[in-house]
C-alpha cells in the first residue's frame, strides 16, 4: 500500500464520524472537531459528499485523489477566507447554462453562498473545497466530452477519446485571474457548436415573455386570410427574427390580414422547422409556434451535448458526416491553404417505423460502381417473396435473378423461387437503370450493412422529411460525392465514374486511403448567417438521452 493510502486509511478511521457530524445538519457529536483536512481527505475516501446535489462522486475520485493527495490541503480557502479563485470559479459554474449544462447541476447557489461567507470553519471550508472540486471538475469533462458517453446512447459510435488533464486544469484554475478561459478551452472548438450557443443564448433571452408563443388563429389560416391572432403571430415572427421588424412595421402592427410580408415571414419560419413551406397556417404549424422557447432551449442543449462527444481535431483524412434529422451529407476535404472545404446534399434515411438508420461509425473503403443488390434476407421474406409466388413474372420485370449459396445463377423459376424459401438461395438484383442501388454505391463495412447508395427513386428528394428507405443512406448527388472521393486518383473524373455507373457489370474501386463516416443525430443547427434549424425527433433519440442526462450524476460511462 502507498505511504498516501495509509495516510488516508487512517485519517478515514478517525474522523468520518466527524465528516458526518459536521457537514450533516443537524447531527450532534461530542467527538473532537476535526481539521479541515481531516474532513477533505474522510469526504474523498468515502466517496459521497452528501450536501451536494448529487452526492455520489465515485465519477471524480481518481481526480479528488490526485489533487488532495499526501496533506489534503484545502484547494480554495486560506486560514476560513476563500480565495478570489474561488469566487471566480463559482461565477462561471453559475453561467453554465449559457454552455448548454445546467448550473443547478453543479450546486452554484449552494456554493456562492460558501464562497460570500466572511468567515469559513473546518466544516464550511471542506463543504466548499470538496464540493467546488468535484462540480469544477465535473463541469470541465461535460463540456470536453459530454455528460455521458456516445456508446451510453448509441452502442456503435465510437470516438477516439482525446487526452485532457482535467486535475491541470484545477490546479491552474486555483490561482487563475481568468478561469473563464480554461472552460472556454474545454468545448469544442467548432464554428457551429459556437453558433448554436449564441443562439441558444438569444432563445434564453425570449423565453421569459410566455405571452409570445400564445398565438391563437381560428382553424386554418391561409394567405390573405383575416383573423385577430395575426398581430399576435406578426410579434411572434419577429422576435424570431423570420421578420424583419422594418417588415412588420411596414405591414402595421395591428392589421388582422395575413398578408404578404407575413406569409414570407411564416415561409421562412416553416422552412426551419423542416415544413413543408406553403405558408398556410395549419395543425402543425400552429404547434410548433406554440412551443414553449424552454422546450427549443432543451433542444438545442441536447445537441450541444452531441456536439462534446466529436473529437477536437478533425481527422486525416477528415470525416463524411450523415446527419439523420437534417436528412444531410457532408463532406470535407482541406484546400491548399489548410482550410476546410465542404460539399453537402440531400439524403433519404431509414423510415422511423420499422428501418431505423442506425447511430455509428465507420470507415468508407471503396465504391462499387453499377452492382448488384443482394437483397436482404427480411426483405425477400417480407416483400420480394410473396410477391414473387403471386406473380411468375414480377422478378424478371424487376431484372432480379436467383442465385444459389454455390454461386451459381437459377434464374426466376418457380424451382428457383422454392429454393430461395428453402434457404438454398438468394435474390439478387441486377445491375440497371431499376437497380435499387442506382449506379453506385459507396461501403464503409458495418454490422448493420448499411451503407450509402444511388437510387432511381429520385422524386423521394422533393419531400421535405425524407425517411423512406430500408435503412441504409440515399444520397442525392452520387456523381458529385463519387468524384469527391476519387479526386486523388488518376483517371477517374466525373466522365469516367458516370460512365462505369451505367455498365452492365459490377466494377470496385478502393480508396488510396480510408475515410471516416459518422452517421449522427442533430436535431439544431445553427448556421453562420443566424438561422436556426430544428428538425424533428424522427426516432426519439433526443427523448432518450434527455432521459439519460435527467438521472444525474454519475452518469453511467460518462466523464471519461
Amino acid at each position: 500500500m502507498k505511504r498516501c493510502d495509509v495516510l488516508w486509511s487512517s485519517t478515514l478511521l478517525t474522523s468520518a464520524l466527524a465528516v458526518i457530524t459536521l457537514l450533516v445538519p443537524g447531527t450532534v457529536s461530542a467527538q473532537p472537531t476535526a481539521s479541515t483536512a481531516e474532513l477533505i481527505r474522510a469526504v474523498v475516501l468515502a466517496g459521497k459528499h452528501v450536501a451536494q446535489r448529487w452526492p455520489l462522486i465515485s465519477d471524480v475520485t481518481p481526480e479528488l485523489r490526485a489533487l488532495y493527495e499526501d496533506t489534503g490541503a484545502p484547494l480554495w480557502s486560506r486560514d476560513g477566507k476563500t480565495t478570489p479563485a474561488a469566487a471566480l470559479v463559482v461565477q462561471q459554474l453559475a453561467l453554465l447554462d449559457a454552455r448548454g449544462l445546467s448550473q443547478a447541476d453543479y450546486d452554484a447557489f449552494r456554493l456562492h453562498a460558501l464562497v460570500t461567507s466572511t468567515n469559513l470553519d473546518a466544516a464550511a471550508s471542506a463543504e466548499l473545497d470538496v464540493s467546488l472540486t468535484v462540480n469544477t471538475v465535473r463541469a470541465l469533462r461535460a463540456l470536453r466530452f459530454g455528460r455521458v458517453s456516445a456508446k451510453a446512447v448509441h452502442a456503435e459510435l465510437g470516438f477516439a477519446r482525446e487526452p485532457y488533464d482535467v486535475t491541470a486544469a484545477i490546479r491552474e484554475m486555483t490561482t487563475s485571474t481568468n478561469p473563464s478561459l480554461l472552460f472556454d478551452a474545454a468545448e469544442p472548438p467548432f464554428l457551429h457548436y459556437h453558433l448554436l450557443k449564441n443562439a441558444m443564448a438569444r432563445y434564453r433571452a425570449l423565453a421569459p415573455d410566455t405571452t409570445l408563443v400564445q398565438v391563437i388563429v381560428a382553424g386554418t389560416l391561409r394567405p390573405g386570410g383575416v383573423d385577430s391572432g395575426v398581430p399576435h403571430l406578426r410579434r411572434l415572427l419577429t422576435a424570431l427574427g423570420d421578420l424583419p421588424s422594418s417588415a412588420a412595421r411596414a405591414g402595421g402592427t395591428d392589421s388582422l390580414t395575413y398578408d404578404s410580408t407575413l406569409v414570407i415571414g411564416m415561409k421562412r419560419f416553416q422552412l426551419r422547422q423542416g415544413f413543408a413551406t406553403d405558408g398556410i397556417v395549419g395543425r402543425a404549424t400552429l404547434a410548433r409556434l406554440r412551443r414553449p422557447f424552454a422546450a427549443r432551449v432543451a433542444q438545442m442543449a441536447l445537441t450541444l451535448e452531441r456536439w462534446r462527444w466529436l473529437p477536437h481535431a478533425l481527422s486525416d483524412p477528415p470525416p463524411i458526416i450523415v446527419n439523420v434529422p437534417a436528412f444531410r451529407l457532408h463532406a470535407f476535404t482541406t484546400n491548399s491553404d489548410r482550410e476546410l472545404d465542404l460539399i453537402s446534399m440531400d439524403v433519404v434515411v431509414g423510415d422511423a417505423f420499422n428501418h431505423r438508420t442506425p447511430v455509428f461509425s465507420g470507415s468508407l473503403q471503396y465504391l462499387v460502381f453499377s452492382p448488384y443488390w443482394d437483397v436482404p434476407p427480411s426483405i425477400t421474406r417480407k416483400e420480394i417473396l410473396p410477391r414473387a409466388r403471386r406473380d411468375r413474372g414480377y422478378l424478371a420485370r424487376g431484372n432480379y435473378e436467383v442465385v444459389s449459396n454455390n454461386g451459381s445463377v437459377l434464374g426466376t423459376s418457380a424451382s428457383a423461387v422454392a429454393a430461395v424459401a428453402a434457404g438454398r438461395a438468394r435474390i439478387r438484383q441486377k445491375p440497371g437503370p431499376t437497380n435499387s442501388l442506382g449506379g453506385v454505391k459507396f461501403i464503409f463495412p458495418n454490422a448493420y450493412n448499411v451503407y450509402l447508395h444511388d437510387t432511381p427513386a429520385q422524386s423521394v428528394f422533393s419531400r421535405v422529411r425524407r425517411d423512406a428507405s430500408h435503412g441504409c443512406i440515399r444520397v442525392a448527388d452520387p456523381v458529385r460525392l463519387a468524384t469527391f472521393l476519387l479526386r486523388d486518383q488518376a483517371g477517374w473524373d466525373s466522365t469516367r465514374i458516370v460512365a462505369a455507373m451505367h455498365q452492365s457489370k459490377p466494377e470496385q474501386v478502393n480508396l488510396l486511403r480510408r475515410v471516416p463516416v459518422h452517421i449522427v443525430y442533430a436535431t439544431t443547427v445553427a448556421r453562420e448567417d443566424g438561422v436556426v434549424i430544428f428538425y424533428d425527433d424522427i426516432y426519439g433519440h433526443d427523448k432518450s438521452l434527455a432521459a439519460l442526462l435527467a438521472k444525474g450524476y454519475p452518469y453511467v460511462g460518462g466523464g471519461r
